[in-house]
């Protein structure tokens, strides 16, 4: 009896579980700064603020804060979607590109601000999914 408790103890927390972020990938024929001057291109049009850019790695971070949201807990404040994008040779010779999009909802604490990471939300995804259209073909 008791582990038939427990096998459905474990299905459980594995079906809770899981990532909270969205990735998204491509392979364009583009050189890598090509590819991520292309996204850095679009993250004005989404509506992204860019928040770090290493050009030696290629790879680009960006923010968007979310003040549609509102909840009943009076400790939160707003939710922020971050989006994560590199561009790397690809050892077929095309450029691999992912852009990896996270979702946070911000608290006001005793502390100050803190970050709780949610599921990646509607937005986040659909910024992701045009980058990798606007730049993963190229």
């Amino acid at each position: 009896m008791r582990s038939h408790a427990m096998l459905g103890t474990l299905l459980l927390v594995g079906a809770c579980g899981g990532a909270y972020y969205t990735t998204q990938t491509a392979s364009p024929s583009a050189a890598p700064a090509d590819v991520i001057a292309c996204a850095r291109s679009q993250l004005g049009g989404l509506k992204y603020q860019e928040t770090s850019f290493d050009e030696n790695e290629n790879r680009v971070t960006a923010r968007r804060t979310d003040d549609t949201i509102h909840r009943a807990d009076p400790t939160y404040r707003r939710n922020i979607d971050r989006l994560e994008i590199t561009a790397a040779p690809g050892a077929d010779g095309k450029t691999s590109l992912s852009v990896v999009g996270h979702s946070f909802a911000e608290f006001e604490t005793h502390r100050g601000p803190t970050e709780q990471e949610e599921r990646a939300s509607a937005n986040v995804r659909q910024a992701a999914q045009s980058i990798i259209d606007a730049c993963g073909r190229s």
